[in-house]
């Protein structure tokens, strides 16, 4: 009997750590986003097989053991959700608690059903722990479209739309003119963007923001206009890098060629600002930023304030606010994480959060509507690899410690059951049993 418990109680360890393996096959380990409904579905097929091996087995464990059951499951994915991230989404690890919970007690209740009722009832729980997690991400809403799209201009030097992405991907330039980059789609689901070739005060009366992103060398009376645009109460985003690694198969030379440095010295000096050099390095930096989100930056910099004035520094001097007259200027020392491979992992189709790989096209929304970022609340980013190692290690030792007790109640089984128990069940067994005396 001990011998077989102990075994029981093995593999049901082997099972509780197999399900903590599998959340992280979700989205943790292919995008770094830690998403606690990933441990929905095996969090409850694991509870189901440790039902199967240990407390519906034929040895005394009940209804006992299903707490300990449901802490060996969600403390240890709870405590790596909370550990691992950038963040704390302490709401999301509660409903995935709540809902091992509730499977715990509803897999109790379809194993004292009849067979085959009781296979059906344990593959219908497996198939609402399945469908969870996407009604949960269907109801949080993915790019619901904005009753009013506030109209937006966009002038970049990369290519983000039309004719110049033709020319990266070899489409000709008639063929090329409905093309769009996933960045593109995605402003297009929140705002209606205008492409701009040139700035001047026509162009610029309708916008409710503009977006610059390492545009071309501005002339004279581009800035000036975009100057006096701004200082009427306009609101500009700027992305201007120091060193860009946006992918083009065009020649350095190329006029259409977006530029290798920003060319905005001229306003940014106006403003009070300075762009400093890019470091070496061409590996991308994950970075959280002060208002919780998350890009993947490449050759970033910072802003120096050249003079006290209208601008703060944010974030190390990766953004800058800007208070110029009646408008504002939000300026980001890096372009490359808005390109498509730093923030989705499925460019085909960009309103596919579960592919996202940082807050890139929430962050511009939020800037460009100059209201915060509207990010996910069903998770959090994934700190670093560090990070990872030691969250997994601290669940996977919490684990052993939580099947401690189990081990304790099978080696020394007598001790773990009460007296008073055990006379409950010698008068029990006294009373069932049929005398033969024939």
């Amino acid at each position: 009997m001990r011998r077989r418990t102990l075994r029981s109680l093995f593999l049901a360890l082997l099972v509780a750590a197999a399900a903590l393996l599998l959340g992280l096959t979700g989205t943790t380990l292919r995008t770094g986003w830690i998403a606690p409904f990933d441990w929905l579905l095996p969090g409850t097929a694991a509870i189901m097989l440790m039902r199967l091996l240990v407390w519906h087995s034929k040895g005394v464990y009940r209804w006992r053991f299903v707490p300990w059951v449901w802490a060996l499951v969600t403390l240890p994915a709870g405590a790596f959700c909370l550990l691992a991230g950038i963040g704390r989404p302490w709401m999301a690890v509660a409903l995935l608690a709540a809902g091992l919970g509730l499977a715990a007690l509803a897999s109790g209740w379809a194993l004292r059903l009849v067979s085959p009722m009781r296979w059906l009832a344990l593959a219908a729980l497996l198939g609402v722990a399945a469908l969870a997690p996407l009604l949960a991400a269907a109801w949080q809403g993915v790019d619901r479209p904005a009753v009013v799209k506030p109209i937006i201009g966009v002038m970049a030097g990369v290519p983000v739309q039309g004719v110049p992405l033709g020319a990266v991907q070899g489409v000709a330039a008639p063929e090329a003119i409905g093309l769009r980059s996933p960045l593109w789609h995605g402003l297009e689901a929140r705002f209606r963007p205008r492409a701009l070739d040139t700035l001047d005060a026509a162009s610029l009366e309708e916008l409710t923001a503009l977006l610059l992103v390492q545009p071309r060398r501005l002339l004279p009376v581009e800035l000036v206009a975009l100057d006096g645009w701004v200082r009427g109460g306009g609101r500009l985003v700027v992305l201007a890098d120091p060193l860009l690694h946006w992918p083009d198969p065009r020649p350095l030379g190329h006029p259409a060629r977006a530029p290798l440095t920003s060319l905005l010295d001229p306003l940014l000096t106006h403003w009070g600002l300075r762009l400093e050099p890019a470091e070496a390095g061409d590996s991308p930096e994950r970075r959280r930023l002060a208002s919780g989100g998350m890009v993947q930056l490449s050759g970033a910099s910072r802003f120096v304030a050249e003079r006290s004035g209208g601008c703060a520094l944010h974030d190390g001097g990766l953004i800058a606010r800007c208070r110029v007259g009646q408008g504002t200027a939000l300026l980001v020392a890096d372009a490359d994480w808005a390109n498509d491979p730093l923030w989705t992992m499925n460019p085909d189709d960009p309103a596919d959060r579960a592919a996202w790989t940082s807050d890139a096209v929430d962050l511009l929304d939020g800037w460009l509507r100059g209201t915060p970022p509207r990010l996910m609340a069903s998770g959090t980013w994934l700190a670093d690899r560090d990070a990872l190692l030691r969250a997994l290690r601290v669940s996977l030792a919490l684990l052993c410690g939580l099947g401690l007790p189990g081990w304790l109640v099978g080696a020394y089984p007598t001790q773990s059951m009460a007296n008073s128990e055990t006379e409950k069940d010698q008068k029990r067994n006294k009373s069932t049993t049929k005398w033969d005396l024939r």
